[in-house]
């Protein structure tokens, strides 16, 4: 039996990312390479949870955890870790999947996924140098690395405009994305609400949604938050949502396990995504999947993925978005009309092209 030649990074799904996209990501690619036998890998990662059912022809190179900032500095301990696991490996090519994690690995050949450039595009505080010096260490190994794997179009102009990066070393990699096996449980709601999935970050554009929440008071409505934040960030949402016309109408409810969140993003009277700027728009796919009715920023990656299944609103105007909550709570025809195009939208948003694209730069990258 052939020994694998390329290493695949788990430990997104063993740190702070695995509460995000970046997490939801990894473990749908890495799934769907851990079931194939074509191209033997050998998975890198950390001992202890999770755990990962990995079978001939396929191995793990494991490290015991080592203690690290979640946040803080925590590139400089994933680069090391790399590093080490690749002084233990025989492979000749790497793909890093962390983006604190990437780093050089000679004589190996890099490849690395790209989730987005918005960092770039906004940038990062004067105040935050060791965030920034982590980003900047990212962005070389990119431009150095032989494989790009970009999960939208949009990222992958970003690659080449901000990088400048040769668009022969980019390939897209679109996740795809899981229908629910069965019908999700039946919960027994107390309140109506409207589900935003996602973080505090400038580019989510959660402003604009407290916002239009202001102007719609007639609703009976409630917005409910969902996703891992840190205690001062929860802390200044309810200094935002402190008004009158917001007081009781706002609710931060923690992460959301992956058993529960198709029941609660069906359940909901309508999933927002209202970014600014998105890599892809993973909270969109989610939506459409457990059969929601989605209303979205006017963003062409967003745009590709809800293909006419979901309300667009301008990302600027809060009171476009108002408008689109509006007709939500209000319009049933509209509810089922988008809820069943929905299903049928969701149905083509599949893994197969990214593993593909991904198996065939593997066999090509160790020919090379």
């Amino acid at each position: 039996m052939p020994e694998p030649e390329i290493a695949f990074d788990l430990t997104p799904l063993q740190n702070a990312h695995r509460y995000r996209g970046i997490g939801t990501y990894v473990r749908g690619l890495a799934v769907r390479l851990m079931q194939q036998k074509d191209v033997p890998i050998e998975f890198w990662g950390w001992h202890g949870e999770p755990s990962f059912a990995i079978e001939p022809p396929h191995r793990k190179l494991l490290l015991t955890r080592i203690p690290m900032p979640r946040y803080r500095g925590a590139w400089l301990f994933a680069q090391l870790a790399t590093r080490r696991r690749a002084m233990k490996s025989r492979v000749k090519a790497v793909h890093v999947t962390d983006p604190e994690a990437l780093t050089a690995l000679p004589p190996r050949k890099l490849l690395a996924t790209v989730y987005d450039l918005i960092p770039l595009k906004q940038g990062i505080g004067r105040r935050r140098a060791l965030a920034r010096a982590g980003y900047d260490s990212y962005l070389k190994g990119l431009r150095k690395a032989d494989v790009l794997f970009a999960i939208s179009e949009q990222t992958a102009g970003d690659i080449v405009e901000m990088l400048r990066v040769p668009a022969s070393r980019i390939r897209i990699a679109k996740p795809g994305v899981d229908l629910p096996r069965s019908e999700p449980r039946t919960v027994r709601r107390a309140r109506q609400y409207f589900l935003y999935l996602g973080g505090p970050n400038p580019n989510k554009n959660l402003g604009v949604l407290l916002d239009a929440m202001a102007q719609c008071t007639e609703l009976e409505e409630e917005l409910r938050i969902g996703g891992y934040w840190l205690p001062k960030q929860v802390a200044a949402l309810e200094a935002q949502t402190s008004s009158a016309e917001l007081r009781g109408r706002v609710r931060h409810i923690g992460f959301v396990p992956e058993e529960e969140l198709t029941a609660l993003i069906r359940d909901a009277t309508a999933v927002i995504i209202p970014s600014l700027q998105e890599g892809f728009g993973l909270p969109v796919a989610e939506g459409l999947a457990a059969g929601a009715l989605v209303i979205h920023s006017r963003l062409p990656v967003l745009e590709a993925t809800s293909g006419g299944a979901a309300l667009v609103f301008d990302p600027t105007s809060a009171t476009a978005l108002a408008d689109c909550l509006r007709r939500a709570a209000h319009d049933p025809e509209l509810q089922k009309s988008l809820r069943g195009r929905a299903l049928e939208q969701a149905r083509q948003i599949t893994w197969d092209a990214a593993i593909k694209t991904t198996l065939t730069t593997y066999e090509a990258i160790l020919r090379e």
